[in-house]
């Protein structure tokens, strides 16, 4: 009996502990929020260390099956995480406090940093977890389309060529990288830009030295928006300021990260061209149609035309079998591949971040290519409580094999565009063809030569170091002190085969190019915090010393044996050589009160006077305040706190900055060496105004920050008006003078509209989260005075006016005739003959678009569920248009470029299939002609629209669980580029051959690098 009782007693034991092992008890219960008893839904309810969680309903109720060891996790958006022991209890009540985290986050400031919260004037930031494990190879590219008021646009599609980045409508931001100003423009001596005859007509491709930042080295972005925020910075803050953090390391385990990347290209838009049969074709439909003309009227070509042009057989106008489609044969499938290493930890007194990468990506166009190295070291050490110092440095290489496209007639692509399908790419002997030998005289050279026989590379050495020192004189008084240089050399080498038609004559051309540029930078602060009663007050003092040195060299060389020797000193000729150095220097003095109140009364004020070498002594310094004020009404006691609202701030600022960049030397007359019939001489280089000064950027800005819904929906909403006056700028004179511009301060410049920023997270549950992220900017630019009113401008020197410069209008505005379409009866374009002579000529041209887009934006998806992630951006632009100023070659309508050539100029796209052919066509196309031009190349017929939708990135990851000395394993597919949603005809509308640079002459297309499609598969593993 007794061990019948001690069974049952054993087997009640076991059943009772598998019964509560296996089904736990049922707990259940109400989450509210704390002080208000709002109750809260959605509310996530996890067992710690698990995946097994529920959701509290619209009631805010829960239910969960968990044991008596078990911990439940509460988490909820905006509300501080919390947890709770099941142990005996059948029922946990939870109330959640708001997390103030979210706005107390740190924003760093011009010279410190301050809480999100307390922020008064117009900042937008960026942190590492929004581009972190993406694949980008410019930083600009990190924050492309993801913040208000920011327009970043690729104007090239070539490898490690510098992305246009403006603020509300102003470009070139100062960059700011660890307290650096960064020098972000192209010094490299080689233009892209050239006629037949090798002079220099444009600006080309635009290599920019921001490309020489890792990425992945960056902790944080804040993108200075309005002049409370900017003003810190004076003189060079007039386009906005970008302030770049760098990573650096913590006390506690030392962590590894290893990042890898690999994947290919291809391009993301195809130009489809005829093949030889509707090359052919269309040539001879041309030809009957002005043999035609002819006929009917034999004088319609001029006194002496020679009729035999339309009937005689064209040379080397054969279908022998050749079709070369040349896109396929200059374009190709490139990889791409980038691995980072980095380390970072130390212990209380000293930390350390230390990184290494390598990038290498090939280029699209066959031959080109980037390749960069980077080192980075970042210190932090406490010496004692008081004395702390560190330091940031960083070093790169990069090597570019640079690719002759972009505004220029002897590029690759732009000869690839024209080229005949009835010419090879090489001889039966394996010899290149020669484009003379074949019907397109519009070309240069063989486009495949081209790109093997010109070599041309750009290496570029970087160094970016800071030390500083801080000390703590009392508890509120900080005094810091920082040491800093930012020095840059870059070498140009370029040589021109015996074998190209640009440098046959002479036996091969080569040329050199040096340039080496240093800034040091020296500044002090003393900052001054303290909290008394309900205020808060900080006072900022300081000042700055730069100076910026740079010295630059170029030699051109002719004449070359043979047997590979391509060094200039193997020049038989010196052709060229100059030698220039320059500096300026820039002394400065500043400060800022920050002054709160109640945490809810928010006062700043700034002032900065920045004294310059680049103006006369009396009027060397320049003064720039500003004044901000933000009011945080949720803090108020009579705002509702169980409404819909749970944050509300607004904000108003008003202040200056200025702009001194005009170039070194312009406020004198200034002389330089020359020679004259091969003696030395001097001769003057410029004409100087003595009235030359600062010119002043006064904006106002009026912007309101929101958190809703638990803090579900956050966002900002700005309007926001800058007038730039005594705008420093290139004043065109009567050439009498000598010189066709004047540098001189005049005119005005108006930017206004609004912006606004959203964050949403749609769903978030144990399992699946979903935020949504969007922004939009809407921009007006309208010129509101000059010095000299209609002023035409060349995007390219040696064609027709593109743009123009006109009180009313916008910037960037386009110049040329109105296109009318074609007559249905006749097959000719017919254009708006604006002064009614009856001729159409250059006198027809008026405003007729503008570079300028009305509204950019963009939006991003990032979707969590369970171990997988997947995002999902999305940027648009709409509003401008683009001169596609190539198309007038390659829908030339078989034109044959003079009457008395018996010569095909080039060929053509397919879009001509759509032309005239006979009385009563509706077609988007003239009629084909041999003699005439049926087209006016500045003329809207060329001008296109430029909006754009373009899915410009998916992601998708998946991280492992942790596993033996693996913290972080990430494995992810991505793909950049993806899909562009546009009527555009060329590669890409995003584009401006002449590297865009210059607001005045953007937005022009002239054989542009085209952009590439990106496939990639990632891995990151931290440990």
């Amino acid at each position: 009996m007794i061990k019948i009782i001690f069974k049952l007693i054993l087997l009640t034991g076991v059943f009772c502990m598998v019964s509560f092992v296996s089904f736990g008890q049922n707990v259940k219960g109400t989450v509210r929020a704390f002080g208000s008893n709002e109750l809260l839904a959605g509310v996530n309810v996890i067992i710690k260390e698990t995946t097994n969680g529920v959701v509290t309903d619209f009631d805010g109720n829960y239910e969960i099956t968990a044991n008596a060891e078990d911990v439940l996790v509460f988490s909820y958006i905006g509300f501080i995480t919390k947890e709770a022991t099941v142990g005996t209890n059948s029922i946990i009540n939870m109330e959640m406090q708001e997390d103030s985290q979210q706005l107390d986050d740190v924003v760093l400031v011009g010279y410190g940093t301050q809480k999100k919260s307390q922020i008064t004037g117009a900042i937008s930031s960026i942190k590492n977890k929004d581009f972190k494990d993406k694949p980008n190879a410019n930083l600009s590219s990190s924050i492309q389309g993801k913040v208000s008021g920011l327009n970043v646009t690729t104007p090239s599609g070539t490898p490690g060529a510098g992305l246009l980045v403006s603020v509300r409508g102003n470009s070139n931001p100062l960059y700011v990288v660890d307290g650096i100003p960064l020098v972000s423009e192209s010094n490299s001596a080689l233009s892209t830009s050239f006629d037949t005859d090798r002079n220099i007509v444009g600006k080309g491709q635009n290599i920019s030295s921001v490309s020489d930042i890792n990425p992945n080295d960056i902790e944080s972005i804040e993108i200075l928006k309005d002049a409370s925020a900017s003003s810190i910075y004076g003189a060079r803050a007039a386009n906005g300021v970008i302030l770049i953090t760098t990573k650096r390391g913590k006390d506690g385990k030392t962590s590894f990260n290893f990042n890898t990347y690999t994947g290919f290209q291809k391009v993301a838009r195809k130009i489809e061209f005829l093949n030889s049969n509707q090359f052919v074709e269309l040539i001879e439909e041309g030809r009957a149609n002005d043999l035609n003309a002819y006929n009917q009227d034999n004088s319609i070509f001029g006194a002496g035309f020679d009729p035999s042009i339309l009937t005689d057989s064209l040379e080397n106008f054969n279908l022998d079998g050749t079709d070369t489609v040349w896109l396929d044969e200059v374009l190709r499938t490139a990889m791409i591949n980038n691995y980072e290493f980095s380390t970072k930890g130390g212990s209380e007194k000293t930390k350390y971040f230390i990184s290494g990468s390598y990038f290498n990506q090939e280029g699209i166009v066959i031959e080109s290519f980037y390749k960069r190295y980077n080192f980075r070291l970042n210190l932090d050490h406490k010496v004692n409580d008081k004395f702390n110092i560190g330091s940031s440095i960083s070093t790169s290489f990069s090597n570019n094999r640079r690719s002759f496209n972009d505004n220029t007639y002897t590029g690759i692509i732009t000869n690839a565009l024209g080229a005949s399908p009835l010419m090879p790419v090489y001889n039966a002997d394996g010899s290149y063809a020669s484009f003379e030998d074949y019907q397109a005289s519009w070309l240069s050279d063989n486009p495949v030569k081209s790109a093997k026989e010109i070599r041309a590379f750009t290496k570029s050495y970087r160094f970016l170091g800071s030390a500083f020192a801080s000390y703590k004189i009392t508890p509120e008084l900080i005094f810091k002190t920082t040491l800093s240089a930012d020095y840059n050399q870059l070498k140009d080498n370029q040589f021109l085969s015996p074998l190209t038609a640009d440098a046959e004559a002479v036996s091969g051309e080569a040329l050199e190019g040096n340039f080496t540029g240093t800034t040091l930078l020296t500044e002090n602060t003393f900052n001054y915090s303290k909290t008394f009663g309900e205020s808060d007050l900080n006072i900022l003092l300081g000042t700055s010393l730069q100076k910026t040195s740079s010295t630059q060299s170029r030699i051109v060389g002719q004449g070359f044996p043979t047997g590979g020797i391509e060094n200039i000193s193997g020049a038989a000729n010196i052709i060229g050589a100059t030698s220039t150095g320059t500096s300026f220097s820039l002394l400065s003095y500043f400060g800022r009160l920050n002054y709160g109140f109640k945490g809810r009364y928010l006062l700043t004020g700034t002032i900065r006077a920045d004294g310059s070498s680049r103006f006369a002594k009396d009027k060397r310094f320049g003064y720039f305040p500003s004044a901000s004020f933000a009011w945080r009404v949720f803090q108020e006691d009579f705002f509702p706190k169980e409404g819909m609202f749970n944050d509300l701030k607004f904000r108003l600022s008003y202040g200056l900055t200025g702009d001194q960049e005009i170039g070194d030397f312009q406020n004198v007359n200034f002389y330089r060496s020359s020679n004259y019939n091969g003696q030395a001489g001097i001769n003057l280089r410029n004409i100087a105004d003595p009235n030359l000064t600062w010119q002043s950027n006064k904006t106002l800005n009026v912007g309101i920050d929101f958190g809703l819904f638990s803090n579900k929906l956050n966002g900002s909403f700005e309007i926001f008006k800058s007038n730039k006056t005594d705008i420093l700028s290139e004043d065109v004179i009567p050439g009498t003078n000598g010189f066709a511009t004047v540098t001189r301060n005049g005119g005005e410049i108006e930017n206004k509209g609004f912006e606004f920023n959203i964050s949403y997270n749609a769903i978030n549950t144990v399992d699946f989260k979903w935020n949504i992220n969007f922004n939009y900017t809407n921009v007006k630019n309208t010129i509101k005075k000059l010095n000299t009113d209609n002023v035409l401008l060349n995007a390219y020197n040696d064609l027709a006016p593109t743009h123009v410069l006109q009180v009313g209008q916008p910037v960037g505005s386009f110049w040329g005739l109105k296109y009318l379409g074609v007559d249905t009866q006749t097959g000719d374009p017919m254009y708006q003959d604006l002064d009614g002579n009856g001729e159409i000529d250059g006198d027809d041209a008026q405003i007729i678009g503008s570079a300028l887009p009305k509204g950019f934006g963009g939006i991003t998806n990032t979707v969590n569920w369970k171990n997988f992630d997947f995002s999902l951006f999305v940027r648009f632009s709409y509003g401008n248009e683009v001169y596609n100023l190539i198309r007038p070659t390659y829908e030339n309508l078989g034109y044959g470029n003079d009457g008395g050539l018996s010569s095909v100029y080039a060929n053509n796209s397919t879009n001509v299939l759509d032309r005239w052919r006979q009385p009563g066509d509706q077609a988007e196309y003239p009629r084909a002609s041999f003699i005439n031009a049926n087209f006016y190349e500045g003329s809207t017929q060329f001008l296109e629209n430029g909006s754009f939708i373009r899915i410009q990135n998916a992601t998708l990851g998946y991280t492992f669980k942790k596993i033996e000395f693996v913290d972080d394993l990430r494995l992810y597919l991505e793909g950049q580029n993806l899909y562009l949603f546009s009527k555009y005809k060329g590669f890409d509308p995003e584009v401006s051959s002449t590297g865009g640079s210059d607001a005045r002459t953007a937005g022009v297309d002239y054989g542009a690098y085209p952009q590439a499609r990106t496939f990639l598969i990632g891995l990151n593993i931290g440990f």
